[in-house]
């Protein structure tokens, strides 16, 4: 569960970062409306996180977990 959470915070943090760079509007929106800004990252992060736990609990329910940690490392070696 750590490591879904990790990976999620860098995804979140690098989908931000996207957003920042590529929209100059932005920077003036997140100066001019610090609560909204603030109030947008954290329902954003949130329904991020909600969609990702779905998406976890419905392969561990449906048995694509189970399958997947049953592949064989092809990096290993098996001598």
């Amino acid at each position: 569960m750590l490591k879904l959470i990790i990976i999620y915070e860098i995804s979140f943090v690098l989908f931000w970062n996207i957003l920042y760079h590529s929209n100059s509007g932005v920077e003036n929106w997140f100066e001019e409306k610090i609560l909204s800004a603030i109030y947008t990252v954290l329902s954003t992060m949130a329904l991020g996180f909600a969609a990702v736990y779905v998406i976890y609990i419905t392969a561990k329910i449906s048995g694509l977990l189970d399958k997947v940690k049953k592949i064989r490392d092809p990096r290993r070696d098996v001598s």
